[in-house]
């Protein structure tokens, strides 16, 4: 199991223990703390040191930290509840078995009867009191750690659909490119090399090679030819050997596409062509250039696998 399964599983797991209420919530700390360290989330390791340690010496930084644990006493004057988590479990176990014993009440005679009631009533209030401030923090910190789990989780799921779908989509790509052109898969790795690199100097010649790349793609999929190409409605298109795209948006015609996935597909290609032929004569940095060559992989791959004509 690599990291991410790891951590994926260790979410999924902790979820499970927050919503049945199987852990304390200073269990629940400690297991959080093992899923932020895999997925380096340092807000949440922060958060979890500060529930394990104490936030005595914390400093101005930890007020956020205090108010998403409910540990404010009073935030007008600085006071707050500054004891770890487990400490704060603790104190809490114990103000319930007190007052578990407290409501048991108390024989009292004589005269000082009314004094010693009192004085139970103002101990079970007490006890009270602190059941429901420290019940409080307990349930704010694995509030707050449920909602960064949650998010976790997300993230973990999305990343392995998207490497799914992406490595899927990448080998079909890739085989329909080496068929489309021998030396296809050759130019993406001479393309690779180039902004990978992060020299500026190379992106021009690297937009020429996409620009080239889009050029065997249209020769494959659809030659030129004299004739012009009626894709219905009043409009023919020229496909001699200069109109690539012309020729790339009849293919796409004659695979039976529907209309709007044409035009998306149309305007895409357009525009990164444009802006291939652009990067050959002006200033392209490295950062875009990188993003062209993606969505030029990516809009060739779906016109070669949109079908047979």
């Amino acid at each position: 199991m690599n990291r991410t399964d790891e951590a994926r599983q260790l979410a999924e797991d902790l979820l499970a223990d927050i919503e049945m209420q199987r852990l304390k919530a200073s269990e629940i700390a400690l297991k959080a703390s093992r899923l932020a360290r895999l997925v380096n989330h340092e807000e949440l390791m922060e958060f979890l040191r500060l529930e394990r340690d104490g936030y005595s010496g914390a400093g101005a930084a930890a007020n956020m930290w205090i108010g998403r644990a409910g540990r404010w006493a009073d935030a007008d004057d600085g006071k707050f509840y500054p004891m770890p988590l487990a400490k704060v479990e603790g104190m809490l176990d114990a103000s319930r078995e007190a007052l578990q014993t407290l409501r048991g009440g108390g024989n009292y005679s004589g005269e000082s009867v009314v004094i010693a009631a009192r004085e139970h009533d103002q101990k079970v209030g007490a006890h009270a009191r602190a059941i429901a401030t420290f019940s409080g923090i307990t349930g704010q910190v694995v509030a707050t750690v449920y909602t960064a789990v949650v998010e976790i989780y997300h993230e973990l799921l999305f990343s392995e659909l998207q490497a799914t779908l992406f490595g899927d989509t990448q080998s079909r790509v890739d085989g329909a490119l080496a068929e489309a052109s021998g030396s296809a898969l050759e130019k993406i790795e001479r393309v690779s090399d180039r902004l990978r690199d992060a020299d500026p100097e190379s992106v021009s010649q690297a937009l020429t090679t996409c620009r080239r790349l889009i050029d065997s793609c249209a020769e494959h999929l659809f030659a030129a030819r004299p004739e012009k190409y009626d894709i219905g409605d009043g409009v023919q298109l020229a496909v001699g050997s200069p109109n690539v795209l012309n020729r790339l948006q009849a293919h796409a015609h004659s695979t039976g596409a529907p209309k709007s996935r044409r035009d998306r597909l149309r305007r895409t290609l357009s525009d990164l062509y444009e802006r291939c032929s652009a990067g050959t004569h002006a200033e392209v940095g490295v950062a875009e250039a990188r993003f062209i060559f993606l969505q030029t992989y990516v809009a060739l791959g779906e016109l070669l696998t949109l079908g047979e004509p």
